[in-house]
């Protein structure tokens, strides 16, 4: 089971709440433009980021949806709250909520990611009941070396999320498939360790890509959008790394897809490929408000 938001302690805490306004505006305009910039940056690279929706913000912000237009996008919760904190009957209510947002706003998905990364057991038997093709909220450590950045990321990731895995696995469960998502992630390396040099944070996503390729495994990152201007450099940096290389740069539906229909898996890759990244952001707020209303409920 992970931990929720509470682990990230109160230096975390007071770090983000410091710098939310430079981050978010009053309403979704500059968010929207974060969003559209990281789709933009994608499409370059002929790939869609997979950007999980926490599916009130579409309620409370329909006009984001455009901004949206050109992302491969999942279900992130109907509101932003942990998982595993809730009974089945809490977790089904909150899942089925969010299904019929999309519905109403005509966005249409397979895909889901727990806020917090947190889930139980009886999430994924939801999941599997609304036929959901993937799941990506079973975090891996994904960073190799005992420098001191990997040790501090680790500790910081198992206090967060309690003891991550450390090899890299796509489960496979019928017609249901886990993803994992990469740690350290942005919230990470940027809020957590406060790293902001593009020369440190690509060393660091190019390490991460470095273990996938040797594993012939799917990485899959994490870079939410309110962040991705502090990580265009580093993003771009192991894109063209990738792309040297021959990797697959594909969305989280793109790789669910793959896999399922029997087309191969982490060492099996389309036309031979060495291995798989996936460009992810967890969209859980576009305003100030949005943040402090989610922090009200939490």
């Amino acid at each position: 089971m992970q931990q929720q938001d509470s682990s990230k302690g109160l230096r975390g805490k007071v770090s983000r709440v410091v710098v939310l306004p430079a981050r978010y505006g009053l309403g979704p305009d500059r968010m929207g433009r974060r969003i559209e910039r990281m789709i933009a940056f994608m499409s370059h690279w002929e790939a869609q980021p997979t950007i999980p929706v926490t599916a009130s913000v579409l309620d409370r912000h329909p006009s984001v949806i455009s901004s949206l237009r050109g992302a491969d996008l999942a279900i992130h919760g109907y509101r932003h709250r942990s998982y595993a904190n809730m009974s089945v009957d809490q977790q089904a209510a909150d899942l089925d909520a969010a299904i019929s947002a999309f519905g109403r706003h005509g966005l249409v998905t397979d895909g889901f990611r727990a806020p917090y990364l947190s889930t139980n057991p009886a999430t994924f038997r939801l999941l599997k009941s609304r036929r959901f093709v993937y799941d990506s909220s079973v975090p891996e450590f994904s960073l190799a070396g005992v420098d001191s950045i990997s040790r501090r990321a680790k500790k910081l990731a198992d206090m967060r999320y309690g003891r991550t895995a450390s090899v890299s696995r796509s489960d496979v469960a019928g017609s249901f498939i886990e993803l994992p998502v990469a740690l350290p992630d942005d919230e990470i390396l940027v809020d957590g360790l406060g790293l902001r040099g593009a020369s440190t944070l690509t060393r660091v996503v190019g390490a991460m890509a470095d273990q996938a390729r040797v594993s012939a495994g799917h990485l899959i990152l994490q870079v939410h959008p309110e962040r991705f201007h502090l990580f265009s450099d580093a993003l771009r940096s192991v894109m063209e790394k990738v792309t040297e290389e021959g990797g697959w740069k594909a969305s989280l539906a793109e790789v669910a897809s793959w896999i399922l229909a029997g087309k191969g898996g982490p060492g099996h890759w389309p036309g031979g490929r060495p291995y798989a990244l996936s460009v992810t952001g967890d969209l859980d707020a576009v305003s100030l408000a949005d943040f402090a209303s989610r922090v009200l409920v939490t």
